[in-house]
């Protein structure tokens, strides 16, 4: 009803209960598709993230100041500003730092975890971007926009503007996992939560339908 709408932008405050931890890392150099690398090494210390909705962001590095991403040959270069991130409820933060110090071993790649970060509260912002959502590999975009907007109206939020992004796969030790980008704009503020709170479609912990903040929609 408009009262009960007109109340939650009143006396909406930012929650607590879900959180994203952040570390400094190291790493040379790390696959594109780590995700599920990243994911078992995770496991190998903190077992009970399968048990608690978490979700691992990748490993994110961007393109310039002298850092050059060997994308034709499926290879990151991080950089410092690089960091491990995850989301998990506020009662396992303090789990999380048993890694501190520890080595994640990706294969034959490395991660040094070297410092824990002040934790991050969920963004209110009314524009947010997924990199990876599961999807079928046939599906067109149109029918990826309609199966997201029905994964939407199930959480009650009611979408304005979609764009559908790149497509990519994540493969695994048993299947190849096909996503595509998606970004949302004009979400309320508890809509926005929600979704960062609850995620959309399966994978968590290989990275999809994890939201975050963006500022401006028309850059994708």
């Amino acid at each position: 009803m408009f009262w009960q709408e007109e109340a939650k932008k009143e006396y909406f405050t930012l929650p607590e209960t879900i959180q994203d931890v952040v570390f400094n890392i190291f790493s040379n150099i790390l696959p594109i598709d780590h995700s599920f690398l990243l994911e078992q090494a995770l496991l190998k210390y903190l077992p009970w993230l399968n048990e608690v909705d978490a979700g691992i962001f990748n490993i994110s590095v961007a393109d310039g100041n002298g850092w050059v991403q060997n994308h034709k040959n499926g290879f990151y270069y991080p950089s410092k500003r690089s960091k491990l991130i995850i989301r998990l409820p506020k009662d396992k933060l303090n789990e999380t730092k048993q890694i501190l110090g520890k080595t994640l071993y990706l294969d034959k790649y490395k991660i040094k975890i070297i410092k824990f970060l002040k934790p991050r509260l969920l963004s209110d912002m009314p524009i947010l971007f997924a990199k990876k959502i599961v999807c079928n590999e046939t599906m067109s975009e149109n029918d990826f926009l309609q199966d997201s907007f029905e994964q939407l109206k199930i959480l009650d939020i009611s979408v304005k503007k979609m764009i559908a992004g790149l497509k990519s796969h994540i493969k695994t030790d048993t299947q190849i996992i096909h996503t595509r980008s998606l970004m949302l704009a004009d979400l309320k503020k508890y809509e926005s939560i929600t979704l960062q709170k609850k995620g959309l479609g399966n994978y968590r912990l290989l990275g999809c339908g994890l939201f975050i903040p963006h500022k401006d929609i028309t850059s994708i």
